[in-house]
């Protein structure tokens, strides 16, 4: 029989552990999943280049920009150190002068076969620095055929914009109690065939006295819907059924209790599944409370939701 971590508590349901990919003992201290969704482990890559793309898809758009230009510096500036060493006067319309001016005109003229605007003022002159050009022009082509796929796929990348409430509550429903979140689509797009599934996963001792990592999924009121336009309150009683049923917090708290939450839905703009995740651990659950109003009306009668609000609490007895 298998126990709780550090009291003799059994779970209440006879459901068996589910296995989501962490291991049941790699895992038992802190916290798998950051509350952002992303997963907190480490994997050693291969080779330098090999995350080299996933990494460009998913940072800021301020750092992809200024990867960009940090680029179109360095390039620029390798071609013009380039040209100074084979000589200015090979470049007509330059006229020769200190090292910054030299410096200068070469630089602006790699610019300019970088990106194949080519004023015409300045040319190259000789059969190296006119192969250098060419090579030049060559790297320009790839640099800016690279970075509009990039962008396209910056922008194609299928996400789903929600919005978690930052706290599980456990508030009173029906004659007991139950464990509650709140999420919304910040997105003007709509999300349809909506699916949320949510699992515990908790310490526990073997008869070994080993510390297991166990995992339990947690029935929801509602785990489906055909349209997400409005926020949703997801509900999980805490009756015999909960694999928690009778813990308290401090039960939660010495079995390293998390909850994790997977959402996935079809983006109804280019028909893609879209993917969220999000996780709760007993530091971010609040007791004996629940969630304010989040749906107002505008100026039109409309129904508006209040995003920012989404995480709204107030305690009760």
């Amino acid at each position: 029989m298998i126990q709780f971590s550090k009291m003799p508590r059994k779970i209440a349901t006879n459901q068996k552990a589910s296995e989501l990919g962490f291991g049941r003992k790699v895992m038992t201290d802190g916290r798998m999943m950051n509350a952002d969704g992303s997963f907190n482990v480490e994997r050693e890559t291969m080779g330098f280049w090999d995350n080299t793309y996933h990494q460009l898809i998913i940072m800021p758009w301020a750092a992809f920009f200024l990867l960009c230009f940090c680029c179109f510096i360095v390039l620029n500036t390798v071609f013009a150190t380039a040209y100074c060493l084979i000589g200015i006067e090979h470049l007509s319309g330059v006229q020769p002068g200190s090292l910054f001016d030299n410096f200068a005109n070469a630089y602006f003229f790699s610019s300019q076969t970088l990106t194949t605007v080519g004023y015409g003022h300045i040319s190259p002159q000789g059969l190296t620095t006119s192969i250098l050009a060419s090579v030049e022009s060559f790297a320009g082509l790839l640099a800016f055929a690279l970075v509009s796929g990039l962008l396209y796929g910056r922008f194609s990348r299928p996400r789903a914009k929600i919005v978690f409430s930052e706290h599980m509550l456990i508030a009173p429903y029906n004659q007991g109690q139950a464990l509650m979140f709140r999420m919304s689509h910040a997105s003007k797009s709509e999300l349809i065939e909506t699916e949320v599934q949510m699992m515990v996963a908790i310490n526990q001792r073997d008869e070994a006295g080993n510390v297991l990592r166990n995992y339990y999924p947690l029935g929801l009121e509602i785990n489906k819907i055909s349209f997400f336009s409005l926020s949703w309150t997801l509900v999980h009683p805490l009756d015999e059924k909960s694999p928690v049923f009778g813990f308290s917090e401090q039960d939660l708290a010495e079995a390293n209790a998390e909850v994790m939450v997977l959402v996935k839905a079809t983006e109804e703009t280019n028909q893609q599944m879209v993917h969220a995740r999000r996780s709760y651990t007993t530091e971010e659950m609040v007791w004996n409370a629940r969630f304010g109003p989040i749906i107002s009306r505008n100026k039109k009668g409309q129904p508006q939701v209040l995003t920012r609000h989404i995480g709204a609490y107030e305690a009760v007895e």
